[in-house]
């Protein structure tokens, strides 16, 4: 059975919370979660979001805040389909363990 955990374990990520646990996540399902809440927040729907995903709350627990957020930032941010940084601000969360959203205006409707 440990074998069995151990091999599932291993297509996961994981980062150290302040607790001493392990938060293991899948990171494609992540990815998508992210790129999903990502493009609502940029075009002005983030009430379509209640809370941010779990990730997000995840990484204010993170025992080293910095390096777990590094995992999450693109290596290009201007080719990036969603970049971190341009939806919380990244240093508070580091700081103050805290999620502050860079507010965006809802786009226009150009369709009438």
């Amino acid at each position: 059975m440990k074998r069995l955990e151990r091999g599932a374990s291993e297509d996961l990520a994981s980062f150290q919370l302040l607790d001493g646990s392990t938060y293991r996540y899948d990171r494609l399902e992540t990815y998508r979660e992210l790129f999903l809440h990502g493009y609502a927040l940029q075009l002005g729907m983030g009430d379509n979001w209640p809370e941010p995903p779990e990730i997000f709350r995840k990484l204010l627990q993170a025992k080293d805040a910095a390096a777990a957020l590094e995992r999450f930032m693109p290596e290009n941010s201007q080719g990036a389909f969603v970049n971190f940084a341009q939806l919380y601000d990244a240093d508070i969360l580091v700081r103050e363990r805290r999620l502050v959203p860079l507010t965006h205006e809802p786009v226009e409707d150009l369709s009438g």
